[in-house]
């Protein structure tokens, strides 16, 4: 019973100390500025934590914020990936690869 007791206590106490991680996936991405063709779709990292989203492109980095204010962009989630949608344009980000007339779809032999 005790030895019971304190395993669930060091259990207890180390979750409570472990601070919460990001959960980061390989995903695919593009980006397009307003009035410009879409750039190649890539591998990116894609980063969430606590509602608030990092997606590592190469070497840039482009962070949206869960908190609502002062944010001026769009976020659209749908069975494939998300969009994000800002006057300056789109970083549209694809769970699975997505297809293409070169590469097959996502999950193809």
């Amino acid at each position: 019973m005790i030895r019971t007791t304190l395993t669930t206590i060091a259990i207890a106490l180390s979750a409570i100390a472990t601070p919460a991680k990001a959960d980061t996936a390989q995903v695919w991405c593009f980006t397009q500025q307003a009035g410009h063709q879409p750039t190649e779709t890539k591998t990116c990292s894609f980063s969430q934590s606590a509602g608030n989203v990092s997606v590592y492109r190469g070497r840039i980095e482009y962070r949206f914020n869960a908190d609502p204010q002062g944010n001026f962009y769009t976020r659209t989630n749908d069975y494939g990936g998300i969009v994000f949608r800002s006057p300056n344009g789109i970083l549209r980000v694809f769970w699975e690869q997505p297809c293409n007339e070169w590469n097959g779809c996502a999950g193809d032999g």
